[in-house]
């Protein structure tokens, strides 16, 4: 999505009239950098957000919830981007937020506490306090929601039938704060300090091992087996109230949701070694929840 170099100017002087644009530029898919001149002559940098048309056919809100969200959390123990403006005039509405410093990826941060530490970082997430922070906005999982989704591949309609099998004997924790999308490449670090968590357009309540199961299929893309089990038992440690018995239930839920993963590939190496991982993922929590 393009937002024109005059509309951007008329809304940056919303924000802040002494505020001059001089470019935007492309960061990802869904992120651009506006680089603008403050008074005196100093430089800043801005985010503006978008959302793609599937994102939006699948929320048409989605713009106004992340912004609202981003807003709700600014206020919360939680390294997360200043909202600054949303545009709903515009088709499609998108936002803008402060730029945050730092380098995304496990590479940021080097060392075998890596996964300890993604661990609290999502329990801080999920602690964030409902009855101070209304999030009431935000998309609900449940065991309906659950099983959204058409599938169209064969894991997928494995991983449905399996899920369809066990969701009658599983009950689920109570809701929390959900990220949706928690992976190293959607976290910033600077000098080994967490500077943000970005990418909230996933946000949702539901069952804390929702999110978990889900980044752990990311955590063995990226780190290997040994640091996704070390980060599995690290959350459920911090976390020892939970009922962990629907784990692989939501590890499916998650599997299903990233059976693309060789679109986001770098090469074809890595998308075989993407799919070997995934295949073993599964069968390994097909069987753990058949058998529980």
């Amino acid at each position: 999505m393009s937002v024109s170099a005059q509309v951007l100017a008329e809304i940056l002087s919303e924000i802040d009239p002494r505020w001059t644009l001089h470019g935007i530029r492309a960061l990802s898919r869904r992120a651009s950098v506006i680089d603008l001149t403050k008074p005196r002559g100093s430089a800043e940098r801005l985010i503006l957000l978008t959302h793609s048309q599937a994102d939006r056919e699948r929320n048409p809100h989605i713009a106004r919830q992340e912004y609202r969200l981003l807003k709700t959390l600014n206020d919360a123990p939680l390294p997360v981007p200043q909202a600054l403006y949303l545009c709903k005039s515009h088709q499609p509405p998108f936002l803008i937020t402060r730029f945050v410093e730092g380098s995304a990826g496990h590479s940021a941060v080097p060392g075998r506490a890596f996964p300890q530490r993604l661990a609290a970082l999502l329990r801080r997430i999920h602690a964030v306090d409902r009855r101070r922070f209304d999030l009431s906005f935000l998309p609900k999982l449940d065991d309906r929601t659950a099983m959204d989704g058409s599938p169209s591949a064969p894991e997928q309609r494995r991983i449905q039938a399996a899920m369809r099998r066990a969701l009658p004997r599983l009950e689920f924790n109570a809701p929390a704060l959900l990220h949706g999308d928690f992976w190293p490449g959607n976290l910033l670090w600077q000098d080994g300090e967490l500077t943000g968590v970005i990418d909230w357009e996933d946000a949702m309540l539901g069952d804390p091992l929702a999110d978990l199961g889900k980044s752990r299929l990311e955590i063995l893309w990226a780190l290997g087996p040994v640091a996704m089990e070390a980060y599995t038992a690290h959350y459920l440690g911090l976390n020892q109230g939970l009922d962990a018995t629907a784990l692989p239930f939501w590890d499916l839920w998650g599997a299903f949701r990233l059976a693309h993963f060789a679109s986001f590939a770098l090469d074809a190496q890595a998308a075989a070694r993407m799919s070997g991982q995934y295949q073993a993922f599964l069968t390994d929590a097909i069987r753990r929840l058949d058998s529980g």
